[in-house]
């Protein structure tokens, strides 16, 4: 289904502690006569918060991140200050016209559909140093298919538990790495990042949403993370990065699916990821570098198999350049991200059980792109993603002609066009234009190219 992904829950345990030590009872001493009560300290109205700037309110956090819940109960909460729960809700709905230029399947036709997504759950804290944040969403689906009885798409987002004290941040449950998200425009978030104009290019540079573990330390605008992740493929979002001849799919995760089990997916399959990352943030520019390493048992069910070994090395970077038209104030925010994905690819041909291919799946993912905010958080903005795969078979050797492993090449390139009129705090009205391009070296006869528009309406608590 990025988006963001700590400072204001570090303020927030600080200012608790500083207020319970200053509240603290002091014993008086024994003497004989009676301590005198101090006078009540007058009430003072605090400070309202500075306003944030366009690219520290965008919408990439409330899209991707499920970022700590405030210090301070919110407007929508029950409870005080420090014991609270409060609701997640986010709801969007509109219009999505698809046009097909080019498709494998020349009689196919594209069509006009109404659109829906919405995402639910609450969020807590539970005194000074531990929140909560458990989401859920009903599935987008093509063309409208989740809403019919028995059909309804739903799946579990984060559940995460989330300790955090002196800068140091623990977490544990379904879990998001922040490191791993792509810096993307603010202004296509329309569909809450969940049609594949958006999601897809986020899952193949490495996007990581799963089942785990991650600690993470911030200082001086410096954060350094450590998350692990370790189950069934399906069980994170990381597996999509990976890639080869599985079941004869290029993507790691499309295996499990391959035979279901009692309703359930494959479950012979185990996956393994490691990722260090390091980030800064800087009120002029944001930068983030990250190594995934995955480990792949392939076949759980066998001592037999060779296990697969891959990496992704990823980095990001988004300036932040604020400026000034007569009278009105903007701000422009250009990206840039590169992510590249090695890994090796079992020899899936007969006679060759348990040996793997020489030549590795390798594949480059780079997108750039740029939000202009004007009166806050409305404006305008494009994303554009190029993903280059190269994947291996195996071709069994014939007579005197030796065997060889040639090599599949597919580009996919994304291109998203959007602008957000944000009318009021939690609704917005969004227009974006959305191509999609995928190219088949030698196969011309298999290319896709489609050309998509929205309007929707979008409301984020």
């Amino acid at each position: 289904m990025t988006p963001s992904f700590p400072a204001a829950a570090r303020v927030a345990v600080v200012c608790s502690l500083a207020s319970a030590l200053a509240s603290a009872p002091v014993r008086a001493q024994d003497t004989e006569a009676p301590a005198p009560v101090p006078a009540p300290a007058p009430i003072e109205t605090p400070a309202a918060p500075a306003k944030p700037s366009a690219a520290t309110s965008q919408d990439p956090d409330a899209l991707v991140l499920s970022t700590p819940p405030p210090a301070t109960r919110p407007l929508f909460a029950l409870g005080s200050d420090t014991y609270f729960i409060s609701p997640v809700l986010s709801i969007a709905g509109g219009f999505h016209s698809e046009h097909l230029l080019a498709n494998p399947l020349p009689e196919k036709e594209g069509r006009l559909t109404t659109v829906a997504i919405s995402r639910f759950g609450a969020q807590g804290r539970l005194g000074s140093y531990v929140t909560f944040h458990s989401e859920f969403e009903r599935n987008l689906r093509s063309h409208g298919s989740g809403i019919w009885e028995g059909t309804a798409s739903l799946s579990v987002r984060d559940q995460v538990l989330r300790l955090q004290r002196w800068g140091a941040t623990v977490e544990a449950g379904i879990v998001l790495d922040p490191a791993s998200v792509d810096f993307f425009s603010a202004h296509i978030g329309d569909l809450l990042l969940a049609d594949k104009y958006t999601r897809d290019p986020l899952l193949y540079s490495g996007f990581s949403r799963g089942q785990g573990a991650q600690v993470r330390y911030s200082r001086w605008g410096f954060t350094a993370g450590l998350s692990f992740t370790e189950a069934n493929p399906l069980s994170t979002s990381a597996s999509y990065m990976v890639g080869g001849a599985f079941g004869g799919n290029s993507r790691f995760w499309e295996r499990p699916l391959g035979t279901f089990r009692n309703g359930q997916p494959d479950d012979d399959l185990h996956f393994r990821v490691i990722a260090p990352s390091l980030s800064y943030e800087h009120p002029a520019f944001e930068a983030k570098a990250m190594a995934q390493v995955f480990h792949i048992n392939y076949q759980t069910n066998s001592k037999q198999d060779p296990p697969l070994d891959g990496y992704n090395l990823r980095g990001n970077l988004k300036l932040k350049l604020k400026g000034l038209i007569p009278s009105m104030p903007f701000e422009v925010t250009p990206f840039v991200n590169v992510a590249r994905v090695r890994n090796e690819v079992v020899n899936s041909a007969t006679g060759y059980a348990n040996t793997l291919l020489e030549t590795p799946f390798d594949a480059l993912t780079v997108s750039g792109g740029l939000d202009v905010f004007f009166h806050g958080r409305s404006g305008v903005g494009v994303h554009v993603t190029r993903v280059a795969d190269h994947t291996p078979s195996f071709v069994p050797p014939t007579g005197s002609t030796p065997a060889s492993e040639p090599v599949l090449a597919t580009t996919t390139t994304y291109v998203n066009v959007g602008a957000t009129w944000w009318m009021f705090d939690q609704v917005a009205l969004g227009a974006r234009v959305a191509t999609f391009t995928r190219e088949i070296q030698g196969k011309p006869e298999a290319e896709e190219r489609d050309l998509s528009a929205f309007l929707t309406l979008r409301m984020i608590l």
